[in-house]
């Protein structure tokens, strides 16, 4: 009987998962498992307390509070366990126009930062709408990625608006100490608009240099604003 009620409440919750739009849902049989392993030792856990305050009776309420405990708590941990990764929602990936730069271990002496590469390159604003409005708070987010054979030192992120709209406010750039060779990292800038800002366009340039300034790849993709 208890693995008869045990067995059901982690179905309720596997199916309570798949019913939220947002919420993935990982293995039912892990779930089921986790719920099994939870409500044992939540019941046994239970049971002990339950009795030494308040004898048989006692022990077997806490017995059975613990079990709900422990079923729902081992279930929510065997479905975050096995739980597919959700993408970033509703953001707009930008497709790259650039040719990459070379970075080939054949060339004379080539720079560290020669081999940065920025990949995969995503806006999302507040609204999920891809237009920047008065007021709204976005972001950029895209990998730098060392593809040479030696640790790249100093590396500095650039997000840029190049058009010269006014009230659009972007995040200073933060340098990153170093990139290990055929390893990266994600960075985000955050962009924010004032109020009343203009209806057009504008351009967003995105660049990985060194701490001179020195450009080593960039891309360009323009926006639209929204008042």
């Amino acid at each position: 009987m208890k693995k008869t009620f045990i067995g059901i409440l982690a179905l309720a919750i596997v199916c309570s998962s798949c019913g939220t739009g947002r919420m993935a849902s990982g293995d039912s049989g892990a779930i089921f498992t986790g719920a099994a392993i939870g409500g044992n030792i939540g019941g046994a856990i239970g049971g002990l307390i339950g009795d030494s305050n308040g004898g048989w009776r006692g022990g077997y309420r806490g017995s059975a509070i613990g079990t709900i405990i422990g079923t729902v708590a081992g279930a929510a941990i065997g479905n975050a366990a096995t739980a597919p990764k959700q993408p970033e929602e509703y953001s707009y990936r930008v497709e790259r126009t650039q040719p990459y730069p070379t970075c080939s271990e054949a060339q004379k002496a080539p720079s560290a930062t020669d081999c940065l590469k920025i990949r995969n390159i995503r806006f999302i604003d507040a609204d999920r709408n891809h237009i920047i409005s008065s007021g709204e708070s976005s972001k950029v987010i895209f990998e730098i990625i060392n593809e040479g054979a030696q640790t790249a030192y100093n590396v500095v992120p650039i997000v840029a608006e190049t058009t010269g709209m006014k009230r659009i406010y972007i995040s200073p750039s933060v340098m990153i100490e170093q990139i290990t060779p055929h390893n990266g990292v994600k960075y985000t800038a955050n962009i924010n608009a004032g109020e009343r800002i203009k209806t057009g366009e504008i351009i967003i340039h995105i660049a990985v240099a060194d701490e001179y300034g020195q450009e080593y790849d960039w891309q360009e993709f323009s926006l639209q604003t929204q008042r």
